[in-house]
């Protein structure tokens, strides 16, 4: 720090240059007056300059000279002292700032080092060097991927490459052999597991929470979308809060491709929350999770007798192989049941709604035939909605016609609520659709019926009428069945006219077969007509029409025309 030492040099000099002064001074006054004695007559200009007056005038101009010296040099010493003064007050605040600004910055340096963090984690999951961009090469790549997609044997070392550009190959590869127009469920289900094993769908997962813009999220969410891999549900469904619309949209329609009924809800909330997405995407993508989505199919169902056996089955009785179902009991004598059922008669729906997830804990005829008609007719949604709940939580096979009626029913909500049911019963589900065919009525049976088609069962189950699987295949068979008791033949012949795979129209004529509807004769011959159809299946029509123009009358006449006739010759 800078010292302001006073200057004693003008404290000194000034007074020892004043005194000298008046030395001189006295001194040229006395050789003055010496001088005047002595030549006292002499008037010239040298008498006149040291005479006393010119001294004293002389002496007068030299302390009139030091005194303005000594102000001008004061003021000068003054304007030092304040520039060295402010001097060191800069200083101090120079000081002061050095020590102060370390914590400032501290945020900015929080973010460098979250920001480094990051970065070396993105270094730790992708530790390859650049110069190991390409290690097998895409060729390579493109011949493991099409032994892995055929089941044969691959090089696990290729797949697990760590190159950039052969992990892009990789994928893809992969998400294109998804696309394949050969590719089959068993291919496709490879596939899958490879993007899985080799953290192909775990890195788009991360990039679709932790990508630094949009357009990279949303690429990921549509990437997964492509996949539809389970195992990126909970993925998409933390991606419907991401801040922009666009990664929301996108995640959306990606969970609409995975057909997940446990999306259902978290579509609901964030529908509420952000009233701008769109109305049909949300709609889209609400019926494919609750109507569309029938993972619920790939469950086992009981081992039939009929199928793959080598009997022909000529009669309904092929259908009668389910076991006896035990009926639940009527709760005639449960008090507390009566009483939830007087409160199913208020006006208020909060208060229905109550009576009815009270029913769901009693399982008992009563209760499932109360549930089923406000499932079915309550005015209002949440009701219905309740009630289909409520049928699910009873779990047993006659609460299976109510349930498949409500996937159709107009409410987003009922239709949420029976895909949640349906994904919940254990009971055998072919068994179910006899049970239907056997004890409800023709109404019933019929709405059954429409809501199969309506949502899309009937569409995804044909394939299975032909499948490798008896259980599968008994199931599909027990649907169709169902079909053609109700009336509902359209979907039945659709598959005979235009199904790509021969066996599963055969299939299908042995439904009719089984069926034995005599209405069904002139559609029948339509088909025999067809000039599309293949002689394998035109034959298995023939015989149909042949069973069919056997169990009907041949010429419907009235009482009076059947009267005898006598032949004879006149």
């Amino acid at each position: 720090m800078l010292k302001v030492m006073p200057n004693q040099k003008s404290v000194t000099v000034l007074p020892r240059s004043i005194v000298a002064a008046i030395g001189c001074a006295s001194l040229l006054l006395c050789a003055a007056g010496t001088v005047r004695a002595d030549d006292a007559s002499s008037d010239d200009l040298f008498s006149t300059i040291f005479s006393t007056y010119g001294i004293t005038v002389v002496l007068l101009l030299v302390l009139v000279g030091l005194i303005v010296f000594k102000k001008i040099r004061a003021k000068k010493e003054a304007a030092e002292f304040e520039s060295a003064k402010q001097q060191t007050r800069t200083s101090r605040l120079a000081t002061r700032s050095s020590t102060a600004p370390e914590a400032e910055p501290r945020e900015p340096i929080m973010a460098d080092e979250r920001r480094a963090r990051v970065e070396a984690v993105q270094q730790w999951e992708n530790p390859q060097p650049a110069s190991e961009a390409s290690v097998y090469g895409a060729y390579r790549i493109d011949q493991e991927v099409g032994r892995l997609v055929l089941g044969k044997p691959h090089r696990m070392d290729v797949m697990a490459s760590r190159g950039t550009d052969d992990r892009r190959a990789i994928e893809s590869s992969l998400v294109k052999a998804l696309d394949g127009f050969d590719a089959t469920e068993e291919t496709r289900g490879r596939v899958r597991r490879a993007l899985e094993e080799y953290g192909f769908v775990a890195r788009q997962s991360a990039t679709l929470l932790l990508g630094r813009d949009a357009w990279e999220r949303s690429s990921a969410a549509r990437m997964l979308g492509q996949i539809c891999s389970q195992a990126s549900l909970p993925f998409l469904i933390e991606a419907l809060h991401d801040g922009d619309s666009v990664v929301r949209n996108q995640a959306i329609a990606s969970l609409g491709a995975l057909k997940t009924p446990s999306a259902i809800g978290a579509l609901l909330d964030i529908a509420r929350r952000h009233p701008d997405i769109p109305a049909s995407l949300l709609s889209e993508t609400l019926s494919a999770c609750s109507v569309e989505s029938l993972g619920y199919l790939d469950s086992l169902s009981s081992e039939p007798s009929m199928i793959g056996d080598g009997r022909s089955g000529d009669d309904l009785r092929d259908l009668q192989t389910f076991k006896s179902f035990e009926d639940l009991p009527a709760g005639q004598e449960d008090q507390a049941l009566t009483e939830i059922l007087t409160k199913l008669e208020d006006r208020d729906e909060q208060g229905r709604a109550q009576a009815v997830q009270q029913l769901g804990l009693h399982a008992a005829q009563r209760s499932v035939s109360a549930l089923s008609s406000l499932a079915l007719n309550d005015a209002d949604s949440s009701v219905r909605a309740a009630a289909v709940s409520s049928l699910g939580a009873i779990d047993h096979e006659s609460v299976f016609a109510p349930v498949l009626i409500a996937l159709a029913d107009e409410s987003r909500g009922v239709r949420a609520a029976a895909a949640r049911s349906l994904t919940s019963l254990h009971f055998d589900r072919a068994d179910a659709y006899l049970r239907v065919m056997e004890s409800t009525d023709k109404q019933t049976m019929r709405e059954v019926a429409q809501a199969c088609i309506k949502t899309g069962i009937v569409a995804q189950t044909v394939n299975r009428l032909a499948s490798e699987d008896r259980h599968q295949a008994y199931e599909a068979f027990s649907l169709f069945s169902l079909l053609a008791r109700a009336g509902e033949t359209q979907p039945i012949l659709d598959a005979i006219r235009n199904h790509r795979d021969d066996e599963v129209r055969l299939c299908a004529v042995r439904v009719l077969s089984v069926a034995a509807l005599p209405e069904l004769a002139p559609k029948v011959r339509e088909l025999v007509a067809a000039a599309e159809i293949p002689e394998s299946v035109r034959t298995a029509l023939l015989e149909v029409l042949y069973k069919l123009d056997q169990e009907q009358p041949i010429f419907d006449l009235a009482p009076d025309d059947n009267v005898p006739v006598s032949l004879h010759n006149s």
